[in-house]
């Protein structure tokens, strides 16, 4: 039961090899990575600039302009810095932007988004700069993780490594070969199942994180032994059992 309970280094280490060798050192892998579609609650940063100072002062998000003191205290304590300033899309999955109103954005791709407001935008511009992009990618990690929560990243990509580094690296008793990705889709929520052991993450649907994924890393079954995690910790476990069970016995043979 103590060696059992140990947990050995190659349910540890990420990006294994093979064991047939297949993969070759130094080899490219190709990602497998869609366009994300625009779903319920994600929120849009949309900024509008021409040449007339007004007309960008009504189509940009006031808060956006005024608020920079109010957005960095709300980020250092935890809060989401595109909360106060970007477009949320409504359960109708709508966007509404001033001057212009509701645009429906629900299941396209930010290009796609992008042109759709830039055509109504064109209605009061003839000349003019159009930024469309997501307002920083959420997701929570939970389980064993060494600091697991809620995080917004502000990139425009976010690889499952460097989702799991935000959160402060795996527990070593996390099952590294058995992570649980809650995702979203435009018609519900699918559960998949991942293997950071193996390398060809890489090359898989799962390598970059999408806005409000859910990773969840269960714990190995050398958790419920409560030994240790490696062979120092569960021998002087084990020697701490037997010493203080012989303590008790000499207290109680004297009785």
């Amino acid at each position: 039961m103590a060696i059992s309970s140990c947990v050995p280094k190659k349910k540890l280490v990420y990006l294994q090899p093979p064991a047939e060798a297949g993969e070759k050192a130094g080899q490219i892998f190709e990602y497998d990575r869609a366009d994300y579609r625009l779903q319920i609650n994600d929120i849009l940063d949309v900024q509008v600039r021409s040449m007339n100072s007004e007309a960008n002062g009504l189509f940009n998000n006031s808060a956006g302009n005024a608020g920079n003191r109010q957005m960095q205290v709300g980020v250092q304590g935890g809060g989401d810095i595109y909360y106060m300033t970007g477009y949320s899309i409504n359960d109708s999955g709508q966007v509404e932007l001033p001057v212009i109103g509701k645009l429906l954005v629900e299941g396209l791709t930010i290009y796609e988004a992008k042109k759709k407001i830039e055509s109504a935008v064109a209605r009061y511009f003839s000349k003019f700069y159009l930024k469309v992009q997501l307002g920083g990618i959420r997701y929570a990690a939970l389980g064993e993780f060494r600091n697991p929560g809620k995080f917004v990243v502000l990139q425009n990509q976010l690889t499952i490594f460097e989702a799991i580094s935000n959160a402060g690296d795996m527990t070593d008793l996390a099952s590294r070969n058995d992570i649980t990705i809650i995702r979203q889709y435009p018609n519900g929520t699918r559960i998949h199942k991942i293997n950071l052991l193996d390398q060809s993450i890489i090359r898989s649907p799962f390598y970059f994180i999408q806005p409000n994924d859910v990773i969840y890393a269960e714990p190995l079954k050398q958790k419920t032994y409560g030994l240790g995690v490696n062979g120092a910790q569960t021998i002087t476990t084990v020697i701490s059992v037997i010493s203080t069970s012989l303590a008790l016995y000499l207290a109680l043979a004297r009785i």
